[in-house]
């Protein structure tokens, strides 16, 4: 160990209250106010979980391939310039950022991109993705992902829609016609099942 090195990390993952409020967004539908959730997205906060500016990466629906950014601020006090690579995440394709270099006090953002090649589908996998400075500083990020075959939203409005939908007759590429006559007064509506099909 060198716990000297927590002293001088070279580069830091900041963030605000902004940035909680919209990892709360994502994270637990309900407890920030939809409206300030919107607000949050107009003004460019991701409302991805993943996408909270940490120091690891952790997905845990990936359907395909996956984007997540980070940005990352020197504390250096001298310019300097990293280059990124990664261990592990077998199963993975993974695009890395390019070189950069920063000033002290300067912010960049960076973009890793994950796809899944043949990685088992509902585990997770590990990794490392690795920033490596001119000046010596090395910055670690541990990288967690799980596959899934389909991702879907956290939660879906209950919304009602004033459309009529159809429906789709069995042995049929048509669909249903609904019956279109009005009960009379006192006599019970008829059930969507009785539809007709041609």
């Amino acid at each position: 160990m060198a716990p000297n090195s927590a002293a001088d990390p070279g580069l830091v993952f900041d963030s605000g209250w902004l940035d909680w409020l919209a990892f709360l967004c994502a994270t637990t539908p309900g407890v920030v106010a939809p409206a300030s959730c919107t607000a949050l997205a107009g003004m460019g906060y991701s409302l991805d979980a993943s996408d909270m500016n940490s120091a690891s990466i952790a997905i845990g629906d990936l359907a395909g391939t996956q984007t997540v950014t980070r940005r990352v601020t020197s504390v250096s006090d001298a310019d300097e310039t990293y280059t990124a690579s990664y261990t592990g995440l077998t199963g993975f394709s993974v695009t890395l950022p390019g070189a950069f270099t920063v000033t002290p006090g300067e912010s960049v953002s960076l973009e890793v991109g994950l796809t899944r090649t043949t990685a088992t589908l509902n585990t997770y996998t590990g990794g490392q993705l690795t920033l490596t400075g001119s000046l010596g500083h090395v910055v670690r990020i541990p990288v967690v992902v799980q596959p899934v075959a389909l991702a879907v939203p956290a939660a879906v409005s209950p919304g009602r829609s004033r459309r009529r939908r159809a429906a789709w007759c069995p042995r049929s590429s048509r669909p249903a016609r609904w019956p279109t006559t009005r009960p009379t007064a006192g006599a019970r509506s008829p059930r969507r099942t009785r539809c007709s099909c041609r």
